[in-house]
Parts: C-alpha cells; sequence; structure tokens
C-alpha cells in the first residue's frame, strides 16, 4: 500500500469563573473567530464522487481542555506633576516609590491567598515625560506659547498567575484596594498541547482503520488502494468566542408619532457571553460535556483513497522447444561420407 503524507501541517467582566474577557477585548471588539463549520445539524444528502475509483473522507476530532493556569493582567497607571515634588529628579523618585508601595501591597495580599511571589510579575510598560504650553502674554503682538515640560506618567502591568479559577474574585479584590481597577485580559494556559494533538491524532486514524474495515467488509477494499492525505491543527480560546447582544425590548413608534415628537431614546448595555465551537461539526469530541470555558483544540483530516483497476489475468507463457536429432556419418573407402543408420 502505498501513502503519500502532506502535512499542512474588573469591571466588564463576562465570566468570573473560567476564561475572562478583560476590558482589552470589550473594548477593542473584533469578529468570532471563524471555525468554519461543516454545518452538519442541517440534512444534506450523501454525494457520489464523480470518479468512481476515487473515496475521500473528512474526519474532524475536537478536544474541549481546561485550563492548567491563569494569568489576569492589571494595568497600574499613575502621573505626577513636577510642582508637587519640586523638581523632575524628585518627580521621578516619588512615583516610582509610590507605584511600588501600592505594588508590594497587592503582593502581600495575593500571598495571604496563597498565590507565591514568583506566580507575580511587573512589567514596566510607559515611562513618559508629559509637556503643556506656558502663555506669554505680549502688550503690542500675540501671545507666545512655549511648550514646557509638566510631570510623568508611569505605567507597570501586574502579571498574576493562579491556578483555580475562583482566586481570580479575591485578586480583583486585592488589587482594588490598592486602586488598581483596570484588568487588562486573563490569558487560558494548557501546559502540553502537543500531546492533545498527538491523542487527536491517533484517535482520528483509528477511526480511519475502523472505516477501512466496515467498507473492506462490505465489498470496498480500500488497503490495497493508494492513499493521499492532508491534515491541519488549530486551538481556538475563550477570549476569541465571546458574542455581544442587546437585552431588551423597546416600543415601536408609528411613522407619525415619530414626526411629532422629539424623541429621546436611553443607551441600552451590550452583554456578553460564551459561545463555544459547536461540537455538531465533528465526528469525535473529548470533554464534551465541559462546564467552563475551554480551550477548544481541534484537528481535521481529509484523505482520499484511489482504487487501483484491477489487473488483467496473465496470459499463459508458450514455451517452445526446439528438437535437434543427431546424424552419424563414416567415410568409405572411396572417400565418400556415408550415413550410419542406428537402431
Amino acid at each position: 500500500m502505498k501513502l503519500f503524507l502532506c502535512l499542512f501541517g474588573f469591571l466588564s467582566l463576562a465570566a468570573l469563573h473560567g476564561q475572562v474577557m478583560g476590558n482589552y477585548q470589550t473594548q477593542n471588539a473584533r469578529a468570532i473567530v471563524n471555525h468554519q463549520p461543516a454545518f452538519r445539524a442541517v440534512q444534506r444528502h450523501a454525494a457520489l464522487s464523480g470518479d468512481p475509483s476515487v473515496i475521500e473522507f473528512t474526519i474532524n476530532a475536537l478536544s474541549n481542555q481546561p485550563a492548567d493556569a491563569y494569568v489576569a493582567i492589571f494595568s497600574i497607571f499613575q502621573t505626577v506633576q513636577n510642582e508637587q515634588a519640586g523638581n523632575a529628579g524628585e518627580a521621578i523618585r516619588s512615583l516610582n516609590q509610590t507605584m511600588n508601595e501600592r505594588v508590594d501591597a497587592v503582593k502581600a495580599r495575593l500571598q495571604a491567598l496563597g498565590i507565591a511571589e514568583e506566580d507575580v510579575y511587573v512589567d514596566l510598560v510607559n515611562f513618559l515625560p508629559t509637556y503643556a504650553f506656558s502663555a506669554e502674554k505680549k502688550l503690542f503682538s500675540k501671545k507666545t506659547l512655549t511648550e514646557v515640560p509638566t510631570g510623568f506618567n508611569l505605567q507597570k502591568n501586574l502579571h498574576v498567575r493562579y491556578r483555580k479559577a475562583g482566586l481570580l474574585d479575591g485578586i480583583m479584590t486585592a488589587c482594588a484596594e490598592e486602586e488598581i481597577y483596570d484588568i487588562i485580559k486573563v490569558d487560558y494556559m494548557v501546559s502540553q498541547p502537543q500531546a492533545i494533538y498527538q491523542e487527536l491524532r491517533e484517535m482520528t486514524f483509528g477511526y480511519v482503520k475502523e472505516l477501512k474495515r466496515l467498507y473492506t467488509a462490505n465489498g470496498v477494499n480500500l488497503d490495497s488502494a493508494k492513499q493521499h492525505v492532508g491534515e491541519s491543527a488549530w486551538v481556538v480560546n475563550p477570549t476569541d468566542r465571546y458574542e455581544t447582544y442587546s437585552a431588551h425590548a423597546s416600543q415601536k413608534l408609528t411613522a407619525d408619532e415619530k414626526s411629532a415628537a422629539i424623541i429621546t431614546q436611553i443607551e441600552k448595555p451590550s452583554l456578553r457571553f460564551y459561545q463555544a465551537i459547536p461540537a455538531n461539526d465533528y465526528d469525535m469530541v473529548l470533554n464534551p460535556d465541559l462546564l467552563e470555558p475551554a480551550a477548544q483544540y481541534s484537528y481535521s483530516l481529509k484523505i482520499r483513497f484511489t482504487i487501483q483497476p484491477p489487473k488483467a489475468p496473465a496470459k499463459p507463457e508458450v514455451i517452445t522447444k526446439t528438437e535437434i536429432k543427431k546424424q552419424f556419418y563414416y567415410l568409405a573407402a572411396d572417400g565418400k561420407m556415408v550415413p550410419l543408420v542406428l537402431e
């Protein structure tokens, strides 16, 4: 059997337990990740290939995996004016000292939650001087605007790693007590993705093996067919699977009512929910009943069997034998060759 393989190869939280969207995803709305569904929930008839010697299968496998760890990222922003500290150097020292005191206080509260110091990381993101225009008035000409330094802005991000989803409530409270309110996002960590892909691949090829057995048992031998295989694998994290909706019922006005009145509408809140990739697009699903949002690992295998035409029966081999007869002669007294007859 010949095999050809191509490897294509805190405040505005959607959920506190499991995956959390955070403010970044809320303010930077993006299209939900398209998983290219096959819409198997819609009834479709089986179709025959245009080439009777070709049989194709597309097998999709899905693995829903809970997080082994989470990383919540909080933003800390603080500003200081030069006149508050007296000079630029003193302003920088005062600004950094104040922020570090807030961070140290959060770390102490996190340790009380069981989060070790090595699971907290402070990332210096921005340290920027600020400027403003100072106006100088003149009697007989336009006033002069001169840009002068006014102070500094400092941003640090606090990365907190934790392994139990329920800890996020305590983490948020610890940060809020130090006036840290902006949770940017929560990353979803799975420790061994390669093992997940390997499990999906083995499960899919086992599915193919069973298909071949069933087809062979019903008169279609796929073991002797030439095979061409393509595969792809990908993962969709929960942050990419939140959708937006608005829950309200508003009165509908007629055209006359609209033209005869000044209408003021209130802003309706936009709500979000987790929309997992539907399992109906897959032949095999691991952990289908997972309650919390999960990292969804997909594996797709497409295999084409080209059935070889039967060989023509071999023609019988014709064997030609050549028989050589021997003839003996003797030399007579008169010098002639006389045939010798042997009985």
